[in-house]
């Protein structure tokens, strides 16, 4: 498509989701005219009808705000949307949001960060390491930075950090310079068909990283990428390299926390960064931040500056976020909604506040539960208390046969509970427990204001 720039009305159906906001955000940083729709509103729709777009909430073309002339998407609108009907009706153009990224992308130096978890830390780190370092740019995250209180921060528009997403192939669109890859588990196996075609779509995006780029990957994946793309890539000359906790190109050492805190030093290809500090709990948070100090320093930063920044980075909301503490009790809020994620967040809690653990997890699609059933149950095991809540179906219809049940009777942990409904909240006020964690993609974290009063 043509740059979005020409078009003086833009509409988002489903504009209260991260990435349409985000993306939302960068249209009417251009004076482009911004409209849209949602479910119900939020905090996310709230600041953008204060920062001048217009949002309705019935699924009613009579609400539309004039005449729009593009529409921007995501799968998640149901085919049988009556605003979908009345573009159609009417002829106006509508793109997928991963084709509008690409037009904003396009032209323009991009460091995008691809893989099944950890995109929107990784992403997000690398943005605020940036920002710190003196390097202007624009970033379109899939969550909201704490350090910036959006999904969106512009300074210039000759670099660009982005999430490269992989679900409907998405990331497909995508050209750009640099590429971090973080993870390759089996997930959106609904799109995919089988892992052997999601990992494929993880080669192909590599093979866009243009001439001269750089491919930084997390040491252990070099199987999965396979030696056919490093050698393409190398002919091209992009420089491959890999990042990881004690080993890779850029790797951690002397790795030990004090008094909360994480501190190791940096190993480089050109030498290193002591005394490295993350207020961020969990090794897995160590490993984003080797990740984005590895992008930072190959886009031209400081060591020096890295070394400064990165205790200032503030995280995601819903990525490991403290919603309460106090001397006895603490209650994290986590987006972790696939197996590894699990585990890292779970163990992340443990090291960080010690047991026992109570966790609450929402499971998000059928297809998921279905195909990662094993997965959740070893990791929800790892839980003292395990809570398990009914299927979230966000875009999906009902499988038989699946539903929370599929993983609760996988589990081993004499503790477990599967709660229908709502009836959790009640049980976790009546247990009142020390460390409790809510867990998924969902929307459980609604209720967490509640828990937060009447728990504490």
């Amino acid at each position: 498509m043509t740059g979005l720039r020409q078009y003086e009305h833009i509409y988002f159906p489903g504009i209260g989701g991260l990435g349409m906001s985000a993306l939302a955000r960068c249209c009417m940083l251009w004076g482009i005219r911004v409209s849209g729709y949602d479910r119900q509103s939020s905090l996310i729709t709230d600041a953008l009808v204060a920062e001048g777009a217009r949002i309705h909430f019935d699924d009613d073309p009579e609400e539309i705000d004039g005449h729009p002339d593009l529409v921007i998407y995501t799968p998640a609108i149901p085919a049988d949307s009556r605003l979908r009907a009345q573009f159609i009706r009417f002829n106006v153009p509508m793109v997928k949001r991963s084709e509008a990224l690409e037009s904003v992308t396009m032209g323009i130096d991009t460091i995008a960060v691809a893989g099944t978890h950890g995109k929107t830390t990784t992403s997000s780190m690398i943005s605020y390491l940036l920002y710190r370092a003196g390097i202007k740019h624009t970033a379109i995250l899939g969550g909201i930075a704490a350090n910036y209180h959006s999904n969106f921060h512009s300074e210039s528009l000759e670099l660009m950090v982005v999430e490269a997403d992989e679900y409907d192939r998405s990331f497909l669109r995508l050209h750009p310079r640099w590429v971090v890859v973080t993870a390759m588990d089996p997930d959106h196996l609904d799109i995919y068909g089988t892992y052997e075609a999601m990992l494929d779509g993880y080669r192909q995006f590599m093979r866009q990283i243009q001439p001269g780029g750089v491919l930084l990957y997390r040491s252990g994946l070099e199987g999965l990428i396979g030696e056919s793309v490093m050698n393409e890539l190398k002919e091209k000359q992009v420089r491959v390299m890999s990042y990881g906790l004690e080993e890779g190109n850029y790797h951690t050492s002397a790795l030990r926390v004090e008094k909360g805190v994480w501190h190791w030093n940096l190993v480089t290809m050109d030498g290193g960064i002591d005394d490295l500090a993350l207020m961020m709990p969990g090794r897995h948070n160590v490993l984003n931040a080797t990740a984005a100090c590895a992008m930072a320093l190959n886009a031209g930063a400081e060591g020096m500056k890295l070394q400064q920044a990165l205790p200032g980075y503030k995280g995601v909301s819903r990525r490991f976020e403290i919603r309460y503490k106090d001397d006895e009790h603490v209650l994290i809020d986590d987006y972790a909604h696939h197996p590894e994620e699990l585990v890292a967040a779970i163990t992340a809690a443990r090291e960080t506040f010690g047991g026992p653990v109570t966790g609450v997890f929402q499971p998000h699609l059928y297809s998921r539960t279905r195909d990662l059933a094993q997965g959740f149950a070893e990791a929800l095991d790892l839980l003292d208390y395990p809570v398990i809540m009914d299927i979230y179906p966000a875009r999906e219809e009902p499988i038989e046969g699946v539903s929370s049940q599929t993983i609760f009777d996988l589990m081993k942990n004499p503790n477990k509970k599967w709660s229908r409904g709502d009836s959790w909240v009640a049980e976790i006020i009546r247990q009142k427990p020390r460390v409790l964690i809510t867990l998924g993609a969902g929307d459980l974290d609604k209720h967490i204001p509640e828990l937060i009063r009447k728990l504490y």
